[in-house]
């Protein structure tokens, strides 16, 4: 008997029940999204539209002010389409919320956090395929036709401690009557090897773990029974996955990036020239000097000592360029084609860097610098 009152007695005893109310889960909702969209933004505007940058030439000149398309460009691209649609759905949870429906405003949160979760994995998958594309390329010769440019394998190859040519860096010579049997321009390899190999390493580590990444978001319900759905937790975890899929791989851009400049630190010639004009190449494979091709457009800023007026100087000269941290708008090192991924990888939305470094938005009185015709 004492047995069965000790039972009722423990079974009568107030038992902690944690429960949240609908107004703290919106709450929480919006704060998760609030992060989500503020990502998703330079995402959806550096990359638009599938398959990029083929479809990019269906693009609207500034699908982000509402300016009017091109003629036969598409009214806006699908991804900032997508994007634009989850802000609106987040938006009219939010003032749901603020009225003091939490119900509708968390329907609403739920609603959008499912569109979040939609765009991320087509971003995720494209990512990858950029980073391994960057990183496929940066260790492979730039310019085919170059005699001096070199593969990562190359490099590691020739210019490791015991190879000929770095015993040819060291072997004595009597001047003039010896000359190097090797290149000058080529000894850069020799003292960037190390790092060009752990930056090919690392990046290829960081792709991988991007994949595998990715590869959790698509198993987030692999365990559901038949008769369970996805739940918002579910969807939480899966875009955490799917949003550090992208930055490893942003990471991995970086390391692409590195292994560029290492490999050509000439390449930046045309910045620091007087004439703003590229390097001339004499030689079995002679190359003119010509512009730079920035954004798109051949670019002048060379500042011309016979140029008297200062306002003209000004107006050619470009403010920007010149930064030790340079700014990947301008990195000639890295092919321009990859500039884009390099801006994103900083959390930068590329067609604002053009326009404000490159065609001096925000500086009264500065004009396009374009090469001048003769």
């Amino acid at each position: 008997m004492y047995r069965r009152l000790a039972l009722i007695s423990l079974l009568c005893l107030p038992l902690a029940v944690h429960g949240e109310s609908v107004a703290e889960k919106a709450a929480e909702k919006r704060n998760e999204l609030i992060r989500y969209l503020r990502e998703i933004r330079t995402m959806s505007y550096n990359f638009p539209c599938d398959p990029f940058p083929d479809c990019a030439a269906a693009m609207p000149a500034k699908p982000e002010t509402g300016a009017p398309a091109q003629p036969g460009a598409a009214a806006t691209p699908e991804r900032i389409k997508l994007f634009n649609e989850v802000k609106r759905i987040y938006q009219e949870g939010m003032v749901y919320m603020y009225e003091g429906n939490y119900v509708n405003a968390y329907n609403r949160f739920l609603d959008s956090q499912a569109r979040v979760e939609r765009i991320l994995e087509g971003l995720s998958q494209l990512y990858l395929d950029r980073t391994e594309m960057l990183l496929r390329d940066s260790i492979e010769k730039k310019d085919i036709s170059n005699p001096i440019d070199m593969s990562a394998t190359d490099i590691s190859i020739d210019f490791g401690p015991n190879s000929d040519k770095r015993r040819d860096f060291k072997r004595n010579r009597e001047i003039p009557r010896d000359s190097r049997a090797y290149d000058p321009r080529e000894t850069h390899y020799a003292y960037n090897k190390y790092e060009i190999e752990r930056n090919v390493e690392q990046g290829y580590k960081q792709l991988g773990q991007a994949r595998e990444a990715r590869r959790r978001a698509l198993t987030v319900d692999a365990n559901l029974g038949p008769n369970q759905r996805l739940e918002p937790h579910h969807r939480r975890a899966r875009i955490e996955y799917y949003l550090t899929c992208i930055r490893i791989a942003r990471l991995a851009k970086l390391n692409g990036e590195r292994i560029y400049q290492l490999k050509y630190p000439y390449d930046n010639y045309a910045l620091m020239s007087p004439y703003g004009k590229t390097e001339v190449i004499k030689g079995d494979n002679p190359r003119p000097a010509t512009f730079p091709k920035i954004a798109g457009k051949d670019r002048d800023w060379s500042t011309d000592e016979n140029i008297t007026d200062a306002t003209k100087k000004d107006d050619k000269s470009n403010p920007y360029v010149f930064p030790a941290n340079l700014n990947p708008v301008f990195d000639l090192r890295v092919p321009e084609q990859y500039h884009r991924d390099l801006s994103d990888s900083r959390d930068q939305i590329f067609e604002d860097q053009v326009n404000i470094n490159v065609e001096y938005k925000y500086i009264p009185g500065k004009r396009d610098a374009k090469p001048e015709t003769k």
